[in-house]
């Protein structure tokens, strides 16, 4: 099995690696993935629904089709359509902040819920880079912003190069630095042999940066970490918000978004 790798795959559909993990973990039963999001800004509300496959099968997305997916908040439900096999989504929903959104998937007489209150947005500062930050295969700019003092906050920073969705991800939460003006590195990195995949001069890399809810910094913080240790232990499952014994997570989170080019 490799639900890890079906987990960072979706993540990617539903943003918008190239370079595939695989893991063989222990256990070996057919599960379902459910990863959706439902943002502040206008546009598709997206649930995908597929099942993990066998560790040695094709990496291909593997949608389940005919399950009812729909969305309750404020006493009001919304039924996604499928507009491909295993991806449903509606353009009934504006994401508000404060406000919590429940998610039920049922397929085959099996049921999973899952909810998540939309946090409030934090204003990204800046995002710069400085020219002693920038190799070929690697670039550190910096993101700049004022964490919110009274409430806990938890962040996910997307990252992409030329409008392309990267496999590197960042979760920080502000554990130790309540209210404080947060300055910290993301990584951008070509890790293969392949120089075509090299940030040149003119690439433009983009910062999305989401305020999410505690269970999802769970889960992506679990995600991140899901290679296995050192001392060679198997990888254990991230931990779902989604309840009923699929694998991945709904989140509903905000964006703020910056460009830089690099010089």
């Amino acid at each position: 099995m490799k639900p890890i790798f079906y987990l960072i795959l979706m993540l990617v559909f539903l943003s918008s690696c190239e370079d595939t993990i695989d893991l063989n973990l222990k256990d070996p039963q057919i599960k379902y993935v459910i990863e959706g999001a439902i943002t502040n800004e206008p546009g598709l509300v997206k649930v995908m629904l597929s099942q993990t496959k066998d560790f040695k099968e094709n990496n291909q997305f593997n949608g389940v089709s005919g399950a009812q997916v729909k969305i309750e908040n404020e006493g009001i439900t919304t039924v996604l359509t499928e507009s491909s096999k295993g991806v449903y989504q509606t353009d009934k929903i504006n994401g508000r902040p404060g406000v919590t959104y429940r998610l039920t998937v049922n397929i085959n007489n099996e049921v999973f819920t899952a909810s998540s209150t939309m946090p409030v947005p934090v204003p990204l500062l800046d995002f710069t880079l400085k020219p002693s930050d920038y190799e070929r295969t690697r670039v550190t700019p910096k993101v700049k912003y004022r964490d919110v003092a009274s409430v806990s906050n938890y962040y996910w920073f997307q990252q992409y190069i030329n409008d392309k969705i990267q496999s590197q991800y960042k979760v920080s939460s502000d554990e130790f630095t309540s209210g404080q003006e947060i300055n910290e590195y993301l990584v951008f990195e070509n890790n293969t042999k392949d120089e075509s995949k090299d940030i040149v001069k003119g690439d433009r890399l983009t910062v999305e940066m989401h305020s999410i809810d505690a269970s999802v910094y769970t889960y992506l913080f679990s995600l991140f970490n899901a290679n296995g240790s050192a001392d060679g232990a198997a990888p254990a499952n991230p931990i779902s918000n989604i309840s009923g014994g699929a694998l991945g997570f709904f989140s509903a989170h905000t964006v703020e978004r910056k460009t830089i080019v690099i010089p």
